[in-house]
């Protein structure tokens, strides 16, 4: 196979049109002054790419660009390169096939984000030992103190009150020894809300104490989050959340976001969407406490449709003042788990 090309000695920016051939095991590089026959494994390809001409480098520097699109599939194909980078220069050269193979990526990361994360999440979330889990959380809650919450201003004995219910419901749900605490804190900006941080620290907000008219709609959110606490939800989706961001950053090559992840851990915190999944766990570990200590299971749920009345609407528009079914997605959906466990 033969071809014209333009080689270039690497020593100046002059330009000789040379005659290419291809033999089996060589490359011929013929013009008036110039006459090279260069084995096939001393020889480069550039890479195709769209209309581009293409580049043959030689070891001592020099390089011949050709747009014999026909010799240079011949030539890489000889070099043992031919099916793979065919098919990329295929779709980079078609405005159709670059569609479809954007779409492709598209669906490829949002099927590992979708699902690949979440199970490298719950993974890794099981293999992280505890002291890392609790050294998380005691982290955790420093820099939301830093950022979003204040003293709380509950009576000490009420205080005492609430720590005492959520020992004994500690006790009757604990599996795994975990050492457990509870906080309280006010929030303006979270207002009536409860937390479940690694490690085991529970917070309740002063906003949340005052919407409750009983202690067993209290005890029915303590075992709710203690249930988020022994699955490892909030692991899971600080590990998810961050995973997809790296992978984000990965593919675009935007490194600086990989390091605002950090800075983003107490947004992460708060404003954790729980999957449908997890909040079924949850809410599971919290039914079988209620019904353990027999108390009726519409305390619960009449706990969520106060929270979810008090909220104002639907859509999220109203005050942010009482944000606690925020993180707590299918509210609806849960009630109605609530009255076919209580049936």
């Amino acid at each position: 196979m033969e071809s014209r090309g333009d080689y270039f000695d690497g020593q100046s920016s002059n330009r000789l049109r040379v005659e290419l051939r291809l033999s089996a095991s060589s490359l011929q590089v013929r013009a008036e002054q110039l006459q090279l026959d260069v084995p096939l494994n001393e020889l480069r390809l550039s890479d195709a790419i769209g209309s581009v001409s293409r580049s043959i480098y030689f070891q001592d520097g020099s390089k011949c660009e050709i747009r014999n699109d026909a010799f240079a599939t011949a030539l890489q194909q000889k070099l043992g390169k031919g099916r793979l980078l065919g098919w990329v220069h295929r779709f980079e050269s078609s405005l159709k096939l670059a569609t479809v193979a954007l779409l492709l990526t598209v669906i490829a990361v949002w099927g590992v984000i979708r699902f690949g994360i979440p199970v490298l999440a719950g993974w890794a979330a099981e293999t992280i030992p505890p002291a890392v889990e609790v050294r998380m959380g005691k982290e955790s809650i420093a820099l939301l103190d830093r950022s979003l919450f204040e003293e709380t201003g509950l009576p000490e004995w009420r205080q005492q009150q609430v720590r005492e219910l959520f020992t004994t419901i500690v006790a009757g749900l604990d599996q795994d020894q975990r050492d457990y605490r509870l906080e309280f804190r006010e929030s303006e900006v979270l207002g009536a809300n409860a937390l479940a941080l690694p490690g085991g620290t529970v917070v309740v907000t002063d906003g949340l104490m005052a919407l409750l008219d009983r202690d067993e709609q209290l005890a029915a959110v303590l075992a709710h989050e203690i249930g988020h606490i022994r699955h490892r939800h909030v692991l899971r989706k600080i590990l998810q959340d961050s995973g997809a961001g790296l992978l984000i950053a990965v593919l675009t090559g935007d490194l600086t976001s990989a390091s605002s992840i950090a800075a983003a851990l107490p947004t992460m915190l708060v404003d954790a969407k729980f999957s449908r999944d997890m909040e079924r766990e949850a809410d599971d570990v919290a039914i079988a406490y209620l019904q353990q200590q027999e108390i009726p299971l519409q305390h619960f749920a009449d706990i969520l449709q106060g929270l979810q009345e008090t909220r104002g609407d639907e859509d999220g528009s109203g005050p942010v003042a009482l944000e606690y079914l925020s993180t707590h997605p299918a509210t609806r959906e849960r009630i109605e788990r609530l009255r076919a466990a209580e049936r």
